[in-house]
């Protein structure tokens, strides 16, 4: 049997454009080949219903939104969201990995077991050496989803929510047949491989949609709007639009969160409690919130809805992880996302001096994010994760000089964190931004730190006593 180091060395043998982009082999890609392997496997994923989302952004926000609502409403669920930040076991999760009595503060409880990532990797692995593989080999990311439909399938979870992982027509996660289907705000992202314009983009994307099913979609851009309402009229799909019967209210806005109403064609829910920072996690909530009403004739109750959000924790996403000086953490690599985020800090400290650390993927542009970000930053520090994707940290000093704030390039990203912490006030705040690998580098390394001090701590406490 393998030991969890040896499952996750072998899934990282296979090609994986997370770490090594390659645009021309990613719009080779072909959804038969995932279809072979499912089947081979049994077809796991015909096992359960699921929720499929897509979109540009907020894909993994409104996923857990959703998990942890059904999760309320006393369901078997399935979550399966990428990237990881540190683990691979971090995409796969399940709520019957949970206690009885979950308390919920240990956001790592409900991820597949170690022995179970295992078992299922062992039983791909079979299959992978005993097939030929015409189109060539499954990537990384299909067999991270056949773990993912293997262990569903397993663990018996009544419907899954499955994060898209690029695109949404000739995505992985899209053999399923989803109930439901969601949309976040879409724009342009991975334009070398989806089209270089948000009109082509959407078109893959709406890949998700089903006939005479229901698709719940985020506001969009005037013709990605009218896009999705031809579409789904042309395949009788029920249409759930935000800002057409869909709302939400924020009432309040801090650093511990929100509290925000929601209105959805079947009811209203007051007075909920979203413990996530940005008013985009609002639009993002009213999106879960309708997906889940749309499973049943009935809806779904109302304390589910707010019991699920009030216990939501989304790392490395607007994430505080220090108060004097505060520290943001945030995966933000596009231009929406990076609008998200400045407005997040105007919103809550619009008079602190904000001190930005920043590494981005060489197939990444961050002019944009020069632009959008670079008026509100007293200073800039450059960096890079280890990651083989990572753009050299001296080239994006290069590229975001345009936006004429003093920038200093320290290539580690440890030591650009330290240097800016030293740097800066007790008032200040400091977003480390651009990236999900420099984002769970930088948790891994702050983890590691924060278990030898408690270590360290323990055994003087023995000598003490």
């Amino acid at each position: 049997m393998m030991t969890l180091p040896e499952a996750v060395a072998y899934l990282d043998r296979w090609t994986n454009y997370e770490r090594a982009h390659d645009a021309d082999a990613m719009r080779g890609v072909r959804l038969e080949r995932m279809r072979r392997l499912c089947e081979q496997l049994g077809n796991p994923q015909q096992r359960f219903r699921s929720i499929l989302v897509g979109g540009t952004n907020s894909k993994g926000s409104v996923c857990s939104m959703i998990y942890e609502i059904l999760r309320a409403a006393g369901l078997r669920v399935g979550l399966y969201i990428s990237p990881h930040l540190q683990d691979p076991r971090e995409r796969i999760r399940s709520t019957s990995e949970l206690p009885e009595q979950a308390s919920g503060d240990k956001p790592w409880q409900d991820w597949i077991h170690a022995d179970t990532f295992v078992q299922c990797v062992e039983q791909i692995h079979d299959v992978l050496e005993s097939d030929t593989w015409p189109d060539g080999p499954p990537t990384y990311f299909e067999l991270l989803t056949a773990v993912a439909f293997l262990y569903f399938a397993r663990q018996r979870v009544e419907i899954a929510v499955l994060e898209v992982g690029l695109g949404g027509r000739l995505d992985a996660t899209n053999v399923v047949e989803p109930v439901v289907s969601v949309l976040g705000p879409i724009g342009l992202d991975h334009t070398d491989v989806l089209g270089d314009n948000v009109k082509s983009i959407a078109k893959e994307k709406l890949g998700i949609i089903r006939p005479g099913r229901v698709l719940v979609s985020a506001q969009q851009d005037g013709e990605v709007q009218e896009l999705i309402r031809g579409v789904t009229t042309a395949q009788n799909c029920r249409l759930v639009e935000y800002g057409d019967g869909l709302l939400a209210d924020i009432l309040a806005h801090s650093m511990d969160g929100m509290r925000l109403s929601i209105r959805t064609p079947r009811g209203r829910y007051e007075s909920l409690s979203l413990p996530l920072l940005g008013r985009h996690q609002a639009e993002n909530a009213s999106l879960a919130v309708a997906a889940v009403e749309s499973l049943t004739p009935d809806g779904m109750p109302h304390e589910s809805v707010h019991h699920g959000l009030a216990r939501m924790s989304w790392p490395g996403r607007l994430e505080v992880i220090q108060r004097r000086p505060i520290v943001v953490l945030d995966g933000a690599h596009n231009p929406q996302a990076a609008e998200a985020l400045r407005k997040t800090l105007e919103d809550l400290w619009p008079k602190a001096v904000k001190r930005i650390v920043i590494g981005v993927s060489a197939d990444k542009d961050p002019r944009e994010l020069g632009k959008i970000l670079g008026p509100i930053a007293e200073s800039i520090v450059c960096t890079q994760s280890q990651h083989p994707r990572a753009c050299d940290a001296q080239r994006l000093a290069e590229q975001l000089a345009p936006c004429g704030r003093p920038i200093t390039v320290i290539s580690d990203p440890i030591d650009a964190y330290t240097y800016v912490l030293n740097t800066a006030s007790r008032d200040d705040v400091i977003v480390v931004m651009g990236s999900f690998f420099l984002v769970g580098e930088l948790k891994t390394a702050l983890r590691y730190a924060q278990d030898n001090r408690e270590r360290s701590r323990a055994r003087k406490s023995q000598l003490v006593s």
